[in-house]
């Protein structure tokens, strides 16, 4: 799940940049670009998510860190 989640931001951060380009050169079809940018950011987010639900997760297993 975690190769799913570093490719989805790798993926969203192409799209990202894609989308960044395009509004900075003016390209045609503008507003299909910005959907696809809008697509990166989303990948982006979840894919962070999904790695701090993770760290969070595995430092709540940890016993011996919580014990006082």
């Amino acid at each position: 799940m975690r190769r799913i989640a570093l490719f989805a931001f790798v993926l969203g951060v192409v799209l990202a940049t894609l989308a960044y380009f395009a509004e900075i050169y003016d390209w045609v079809g503008l507003q299909e670009y910005l959907t696809v940018g809008f697509t990166g950011y989303v990948l982006i987010i979840s894919s962070a998510a999904y790695y701090l639900s993770s760290i969070l997760y595995e430092w709540s297993m940890e016993p011996t860190t919580w014990e006082a």
